[in-house]
C-alpha cells in the first residue's frame, strides 16, 4: 500500500501551535488561495485530518500549508486548517509563517525589519518581522481589511437573550461581553463555554444572513468572549464553533475587535489595544489607516506578537494503518 511522507516545521505563537507543512501535498490547482482552499476541501480533506487529528495531532491543532504564491510580489501562499476544517485566515499562524520565512531564508533577510508578503484565502497580507542578528524577534502582521458587520445583535441561548457584535477580522467573529454570563474568563470557564459556543454560533448562523462583500465567507465561526481589564485592554477566550480553544489572544479575533472599537469611536489611529488571552499571553493591536469594504467602513489592522520554532518533523501516512487518516475524541 502507498505511503505518503510530509515534512513540517512546528511552531507556536504566544502558546498557540501551528504545524507548517512544507512538503508532501500534491500540486493544488486553482489561481487564488480561495480556489485552492476549495479544491483542498473537496479532494484532500483526508490529508488534513491525518495531519491535524490524533494520533499525529489533537482537537485544537492548527496547520498552515505553504503553497506557491498567487501574486508576483508575494513570497508564498498559505492555506490554513485545523482539526475540523480548512480555514480562510489565521492570524497567529500567519505570524508563525512569517517568522519561519525569515529563519528558514525563504525571503531575503534585512535588519532591522524584513517584509514577508503572503497570499491567503482572505487576501494578501504583509508581515513586518523585526530581526536582530539574523533571528526573528517579533512580528507585526498587517492583516486583511476588517470591519464591524453588525452590532447589538440579539440571540437566544438556553432560553436567555444575549447581545453580541458580529465583526470580521479574516473570519467572522461573535464578540460577546462575558459580563452577560458573570464570567471572569479563567480556564475553568472553558468547560461551560464550549457547548455554549456551539449553541450561540448555531443560532446566529440560523437567524442572520452573514455575507462578506467580496469573499465567499458566509458564516460566523468563532466566538470571542471578553472582559475589560483597563482602558483599551481586555482579557479573552476565543472558541471555534467545533469547540477548539485558542491559547493565544487570536490574531483574527484581535483584528475583529479593533474593527469593532474603531466603528464605535473607541479607538483612534495608532492607539494601542492590548488583547490578553486567558493564558496571560498578549497581542498588541492598532491600525494606521481606515478602509472601505463594500459598503462597510473598516480598518487595516496591525497585530504584534512573537513566534518560535519548537521542532521539525517527518510524518508518514501509511494506508495499511486503519487510523492513518486520524480521529478526534
Amino acid at each position: 500500500m502507498q505511503k505518503i511522507v510530509f515534512t513540517t516545521v512546528e511552531t507556536h505563537t504566544l502558546g498557540e501551535s501551528t504545524r507548517i507543512i512544507t512538503s508532501g501535498f500534491p500540486d493544488i490547482p486553482g489561481i487564488t488561495m480561495m480556489e485552492k482552499k476549495e479544491i483542498l476541501e473537496q479532494r484532500y480533506d483526508h490529508l488534513r485530518r491525518a495531519l491535524m487529528c490524533e494520533p499525529r495531532g489533537h482537537k485544537d491543532m492548527v496547520g498552515a500549508l505553504i503553497l506557491p504564491a498567487e501574486q508576483t510580489a508575494s513570497a508564498f501562499g498559505v492555506v490554513f486548517m485545523d482539526a475540523k476544517r480548512w480555514v480562510n485566515m489565521c492570524g497567529h499562524a500567519s505570524i508563525g509563517c512569517a517568522m519561519y520565512a525569515v529563519e528558514a531564508g525563504l525571503v531575503p533577510v534585512c535588519e532591522p525589519y524584513t517584509e514577508v508578503v503572503m497570499d491567503t484565502p482572505s487576501g494578501t497580507i504583509c508581515a513586518s518581522v523585526r530581526v536582530e542578528n539574523k533571528k526573528a524577534q517579533e512580528v507585526t502582521l498587517h492583516n486583511v481589511p476588517s470591519f464591524l458587520f453588525a452590532d447589538e445583535v440579539k440571540v437566544r441561548v438556553d432560553g436567555n437573550e444575549y447581545r453580541v457584535a458580529i465583526s470580521f477580522g479574516g473570519t467572522f467573529f461573535a464578540l460577546f461581553d462575558a459580563a452577560q454570563l458573570s464570567l471572569q474568563l479563567d480556564a475553568k470557564d472553558i468547560e461551560f463555554l464550549i457547548p455554549f459556543t456551539r449553541k450561540l454560533l448555531a443560532q446566529l448562523n440560523k437567524q442572520y444572513e452573514i455575507k462578506h462583500p467580496s469573499l465567499a465567507i458566509t458564516r460566523v465561526v468563532n466566538a470571542e468572549y471578553y472582559v475589560a481589564t483597563g482602558e483599551k485592554k481586555q482579557k479573552n477566550i476565543v472558541i471555534a464553533e467545533e469547540g477548539q480553544i485558542d491559547r493565544s489572544p487570536c490574531g483574527t479575533g484581535t483584528s475583529a475587535k479593533l474593527a469593532y472599537l474603531h466603528a464605535k469611536g473607541n479607538l483612534s489611529a495608532n492607539e494601542i489595544f492590548v488583547n490578553e488571552s486567558f493564558t496571560g499571553a498578549k497581542f498588541y493591536g492598532r491600525y494606521e489607516a481606515e478602509d472601505v469594504i463594500g459598503h462597510y467602513r473598516g480598518i487595516q489592522p496591525m497585530i504584534t506578537g512573537s513566534a518560535y520554532i519548537t521542532g521539525k518533523a517527518v510524518y508518514v501516512i501509511d494506508e495499511n494503518d486503519p487510523l492513518t487518516y486520524g480521529f478526534t475524541i
